[in-house]
């Protein structure tokens, strides 16, 4: 779903500002690509932001129509993004969920071959961005489905693999416009993320003002601080880890369920990082290029385990004590061991646990997929026949939650595989399994016409003895009286202030209609023993009659409950004079006192204002709803001077047919 607003700029200049709202849900993604850029106004100016540098095809952002290649985008979900950098707006594209609000700023510069061209890509802007035909190659990774033939795979998710391509870099741009997504080898030889500090790109002055030496993992603190600009207080941690000596650190996730980030909790004085600069509410952003930011804090251990070589590298941010973040408080005695799987079973009560016996191999491939039950993560999508895993229970299209007591809900498919080939002995494996897709659609079927059949249900006629009186329906009752009077107050008549229809605004507790205990007060009765009471018609006092004349047995009554009750509120003012009664018959009810009787003549300030029916709910801005008659009474009988009196009347929509001549 998208929504749009759009306002030329002042004086249809050669820029336009306009709001687009983009909802993916049901998509994959907003289906935007972002690079901070600059466009030449004229010769002498230019603006830089950040710009869309392409749209895929069939998302929000390409159904709208729009968008386009070249917009700039000024704020997101009402946050200025002009200044910020490529990265801190991603970050903020991921923690929107499934929708965000674009303020817009469109360049018409383009001539008519580039705005009728009907492709998506960074190409179409070429011109914006100063970018020559020949370097156009910068869309990074491209992911493709892949379809296995395996008759026992589970179609109830589908797998992608990724495609590395070979990055252009052009040192004379000031604005780093490559994708960010998988992975790269630094100089060194290192594999680390795209996203990484250490493959940020300076411009010629950053360069030219960095004199740090580069690391394996591209590191410089020039390149760190301008990766992580909005974050506080950088820090860069190196250590040399040393054979089977634990970290000793505890980590933990975000406060706020829906972010996700990764906390040191903790740090065990007898650990390796006991002796670095690493405190509890310390966020860890990335780990030798591996870039921590944004995921799981659970899914940190695979990655550390996974980290080659005996040097560990960590960038973290320090946080004041009161800032919002870390979910737990500081852990201060700290656990001989922790097991980080415990949760899953709260999480996921229907996982299990199964332990096979790695003989040189397991006998499990695996893939990074979705269901459409959990959405992403690690599933088994082949078994070996005869091996130990198929005998100890593991099934084609298994969700792999945890390996030992590594959590792999987060984890990519390097991740969970250097998990499975790094296990020795017996591997402990937590797993889920997941209905096929085929179950699923018939789960909803059945659902839907479980729903459809308590519809009809719903919608029968019901045996008007018993039938209940639903809000906003007509229902026909039928209520059992054996002569016994109803011992109602209604309002209604042609000569009465309420023409539109017949209201009960008062129930007598000895009364036919109380003993039923069905109707209430301001229901609306449309018609007594099938003869329709026409108020627009009749007169008041035939109306009155028909609820005050004696029923042999039964009477039925087709009435309509309102939700909310259809009312109309007023105020009556007058001076009463001591010793002189107000003329008024009450009874009182749950709403306040009703009057039951009018004496014409008392005070002709409000004769012709009220009438029988209507409900006093307030005596001189003193509420009468609940007061026994007792205290109302008294209220009323102490009353002198200037009375103001709040009455509630009936005011329903006409519901009967008029009658036929």
């Amino acid at each position: 779903m998208v929504q749009y607003q759009g306002n030329a700029g002042a004086g249809g200049g050669a820029d336009h500002m306009h709001m687009v709202t983009l909802d993916k849900t049901g998509k994959k993604s907003f289906g935007i690509c972002i690079v901070r850029g600059e466009v030449k106004d004229s010769p002498n100016t230019k603006t830089t932001g950040i710009f869309i540098k392409g749209i895929v095809p069939d998302s929000p952002a390409h159904l709208c129509g729009k968008l386009k290649v070249g917009d700039r985008i000024l704020s997101l979900n009402g946050k200025d993004v002009r200044h910020a950098t490529e990265q801190a707006v991603i970050d903020l594209i991921k923690d929107a969920d499934f929708k965000i609000e674009l303020e817009i700023q469109t360049f018409d510069k383009s001539d008519e071959q580039n705005k009728n061209d009907p492709r998506n890509g960074y190409m179409q802007a070429k011109n914006k961005f100063n970018q020559d035909q020949s370097s156009s190659n910068t869309m990074g990774t491209v992911r493709q489905p892949t379809v296995r033939n395996d008759p026992r795979r589970n179609p109830a998710f589908s797998a992608s693999t990724r495609v590395k391509h070979v990055p252009t870099n052009n040192d004379d741009d000031d604005e780093d416009t490559r994708d960010m997504t998988g992975r790269i080898r630094t100089e060194a030889g290192y594999e680390i993320d795209r996203a990484s500090a250490g493959n940020c790109k300076l411009n010629k002055q950053e360069k030219d003002r960095d004199k740090e030496q580069e690391d394996e993992f591209g590191y410089t603190m020039a390149k760190i601080n301008k990766r992580y600009n909005m974050m506080k207080d950088l820090r860069r941690i190196e250590i040399q880890r040393q054979g089977n000596v634990p970290l000793g650190i505890a980590l933990a996730g975000h406060k706020d369920r829906q972010k996700m980030a990764c906390f040191v909790a903790g740090v065990d004085p007898n650990g390796l990082l006991a002796s670095v600069d690493v405190k509890p509410g310390d966020e860890i952003v990335e780990v030798n290029g591996n870039v921590l930011k944004n995921r799981c804090h659970l899914n940190a251990s695979a990655v550390f385990k996974n980290v080659d070589g005996e040097k560990l590298v960590m960038i973290t941010s320090r946080r004041k004590p009161n800032d919002e973040g870390m979910c737990v408080k500081p852990i201060k005695k700290f656990p001989a061991s922790t097991d980080e799987t415990k949760f899953i079973f709260d999480q996921f009560p229907k996982a299990r646990t199964v332990q096979v016996r790695k003989e040189g191999f397991l006998g499990i491939m695996v893939i990074y997929g979705k269901h459409v039950e959990v959405g992403n993560g690690i599933f088994v999508s082949d078994l070996r026949e005869g091996s130990n895993a198929e005998a100890a229970g593991v099934k084609v299209g298994d969700m792999v939650l945890a390996i030992n007591q590594d959590v792999t809900l987060e984890s990519n498919y390097d991740e969970a595989t250097g998990l499975l080939k790094r296990a020795e002995g017996v591997v402990t494996m937590i797993l889920l399994t997941l209905k096929s897709e085929e179950a699923i659609r018939s789960e909803r079927e059945a659902e839907e016409k479980k729903k459809e059949e308590a519809k009809k249900e719903e919608e029968k006629p019901q045996e008007p003895s018993i039938a209940e009186i639903k809000p906003n329906k007509k229902i026909l009752i039928e209520v059992k009286v054996e002569k016994k009077p109803l011992g109602v107050i209604v309002t209604g008549g042609k000569n009465n202030n309420v023409k539109t229809g017949c209201v009960i605004t008062h129930i007598y507790p000895e009364g036919a209609l109380a003993a039923d205990n069905r109707l209430k007060i301001f229901d609306h009765i449309c018609d007594i023993n099938g003869r329709a009471v026409h108020c627009e018609s009749m007169t008041t006092l035939k109306v009155h009659q028909l609820f005050h004349m004696t029923y042999e047995k039964n009477v039925n009554f087709t009435v309509f409950r309102a939700d909310p009750p259809e009312l109309e509120k007023f105020t009556v003012e007058f001076m009463k004079k001591s010793g002189k009664e107000l003329g008024l018959s009450l009874v009182p009810n749950e709403r306040g006192c009703t009057i039951s009787e009018i004496l014409q003549g008392q005070y002709p300030e409000i004769d012709g204002k009220l009438q029988r029916g209507d409900i006093i709910t307030k005596l001189n801005g003193d509420a009468l709803e609940g007061l026994t008659f007792e205290v109302c009474y008294a209220l009323f009988k102490g009353a002198n001077g200037k009375i103001s009196m709040e009455v509630t009347r009936p005011k329903p929509t006409l519901r009967t047919e008029a009658p036929k001549a």
